[in-house]
């Protein structure tokens, strides 16, 4: 057939539509938190979008390779919607004023949404345009499997493969963290990231928790032996950092880890995909950050108990100096 080089597009969609499905299905938590980050309209989530969206993906991959002749076209077009859709979606995000980690393929293309993820998008929004032109031709992708032999053209297919994949798979490092130090000792506070935490009323972001309240953020594994005192000292940080807010951050849902700790529920929060943890350079447990009212990081991160208690001890200390400071005038004037 004289179609037959323009197999390898739908093969193409095909294969990454398939390993999207697998990756989603996989980790379903992560494609919530996706449309979630991407503010994408609440009644998507509602209506159970993020969880049916791999088998939708895995249902057009099945129509565009069986469907024959002229049905095809109807395949082909419903991925042609779909590209158009993710790429559409990508540019959005792009004009966020914070980075956002996507997805997008699951753990397995787990990054940051950045000009090369858009770029990624329009090669696949290409490919998708390149299989939609040629099904108008009435030749499904299975007949010409069966009726081909060998040809020059999949020489070009793999190497078209070969990049597009690679675009999907390797996506752009995360921003690379730098603890705010500097010779003379004193902190200088960089910006609180943009990220999403598990809580009791569900997911919120670092942000809104932080414009309520400053507060100590102490990763740790309420399973992990090591880990056990932490729980223990909760009470003693909560008095002496009042009216800053003290939350155990887990690995995990929120539900979870109040089934395991029912007594720490209301000081307790979730990362489950660790984005947050990764973000503010948490690489040990247990571990702690501090988060001023005014989205700026106020100390850490800090790794070990003895460091964490060293953090709380200093910021109770600045605390303490405010609330004399504030106090020095009124008492001058009696």
């Amino acid at each position: 057939m004289t179609s037959a080089p323009f197999v390898v597009p739908p093969l193409l969609l095909i294969a990454v539509l398939t390993v999207s499905a697998v990756a989603k299905i996989r980790d379903p938590h992560d494609t919530v938190s996706v449309f979630q980050k991407l503010e994408l309209p609440a009644i998507l989530v509602r209506l159970r979008a993020p969880l049916l969206l791999p088998y939708s993906e895995l249902a057009v991959a099945a129509l565009l390779l069986l469907l024959p002749g002229y049905s095809y076209v109807a395949a082909s077009t419903l991925a042609l919607l779909l590209f158009a859709a993710y790429a559409v979606v990508v540019g959005r995000a792009l004009r966020f004023p914070y980075p956002i980690m996507c997805g997008c393929f699951g753990q397995l293309g787990l990054g940051w949404i950045t000009r090369q993820t858009f770029v990624r998008n329009l090669v696949l929004l290409a490919v998708a345009l390149i299989t939609w032109l040629d099904s108008l031709r009435g030749h499904g992708v299975l007949q010409r499997l069966t009726s081909l032999g060998g040809d020059a053209w999949w020489l070009a297919g793999l190497a078209l493969a070969v990049a597009t994949t690679t675009l999907v798979v390797r996506e752009s490092r995360p921003p690379t963290y730098l603890a705010p130090t500097a010779e003379d000792d004193e902190y200088h506070a960089v910006p609180i990231p943009y990220t999403l935490l598990d809580g009791p009323t569900g997911p919120t972001t670092v942000w809104r928790l932080s414009d309520a309240a400053a507060r100590l953020l102490v990763f740790w594994n309420p399973l992990d032996d090591d880990t056990a005192a932490v729980a223990e000292r909760l009470p003693a940080w909560q008095a002496a950092l009042a009216p800053v807010q003290v939350h155990l951050v887990t690995r995990s849902e929120w539900h979870q880890a109040a089934e395991v700790r029912p007594d720490l529920a209301e000081h307790l929060l979730g990362d489950p995909d660790g984005e947050t943890a990764l973000r503010l350079g948490v690489h040990q447990l247990p571990a702690a950050v501090l988060l001023g009212a005014d989205r700026l990081l106020a100390g850490g991160p800090v790794g070990g108990l003895a460091e964490i208690e060293d953090l709380v001890g200093a910021a109770a200390e600045e605390i303490q100096n405010a609330a004399e400071s504030a106090a020095a005038p009124a008492d001058v004037g009696q």
